[in-house]
């Protein structure tokens, strides 16, 4: 019985005790174990450590993309589509071969032609010794017209430089009075076209311009393609 009372005393904490251990410093205070703390279950400490990984993460390609150079492509180098040009021609024809050279496509397989030239073989029984380069456009019969009449007059201008381009095989003129089409045609053998597209086609952008400026025309595009007669 004695020793009972005796652990009993020393279990119990006397008044000194309990003013002693609060007149410790708090970062000195022993530290008590918390009986009803909540434990973390390792399922749980997994989720949170993803979640701060994917944070992590967003933060970093966030932070990287904003400091790529921006370098966007200049309006001009694209020109100007219209609906019409998309449904009837794909981008990259439209556009001409500036981006995509049909030669770089091609078969290598060249022979000479009866007509002169030298012919490329797209595919079996495909061959071409022609490129031409189409400008088209749409008029109006508004004023008698005068929308045409000017489109004829732009190309006056320019007619005889067209036809001084080496290689040029001929010029054409295509009017449509029922869809009022007006194109003009500019053919050249094959080997000789790409001298003519490094130059940008001149004086395409002049003629171009010209038309664009035309009141009553309108659907102001440009073509390549090749040409054989069959």
């Amino acid at each position: 019985a004695n020793n009972n009372n005796i652990q009993a005393r020393a279990a119990t904490p006397t008044a000194n005790s309990k003013q002693a251990m609060a007149s410790q410093p708090a970062d000195t205070a022993p530290l008590l174990p918390l009986a009803n703390a909540p434990s973390l279950s390792s399922k749980t400490t997994h989720k949170a450590l993803l979640a701060a990984l994917l944070a992590v993460f967003s933060i970093v390609a966030v932070a990287f993309a904003f400091a790529q150079p921006s370098t966007p492509t200049p309006l001009a180098a694209y020109p100007a589509m219209t609906t019409r040009g998309l449904l009837k021609c794909p981008a990259a024809c439209s556009r001409g071969m500036s981006r995509i050279n049909p030669f770089k496509m091609l078969s290598s397989t060249r022979h000479l032609s009866l007509r002169g030239g030298a012919m490329t073989e797209i595919a079996k029984g495909v061959s071409f010794d022609t490129v031409a380069r189409e400008w088209r456009m749409k008029w109006s019969g508004d004023e008698d017209k005068q929308s045409l009449v000017a489109a004829q007059e732009a190309l006056n201008d320019v007619l005889s430089e067209v036809k001084a381009v080496p290689g040029v095989k001929s010029v054409q003129r295509v009017v449509c009075g029922g869809c009022l089409d007006f194109k003009v045609i500019t053919s050249l053998e094959g080997d000789k076209f790409g001298e003519w597209e490094s130059s940008g086609f001149k004086p395409e952008e002049e003629f171009i311009e010209k038309v664009k400026a035309i009141p009553g025309i309108s659907f102001v595009e440009t073509q390549t393609y090749t040409l054989m007669p069959m």
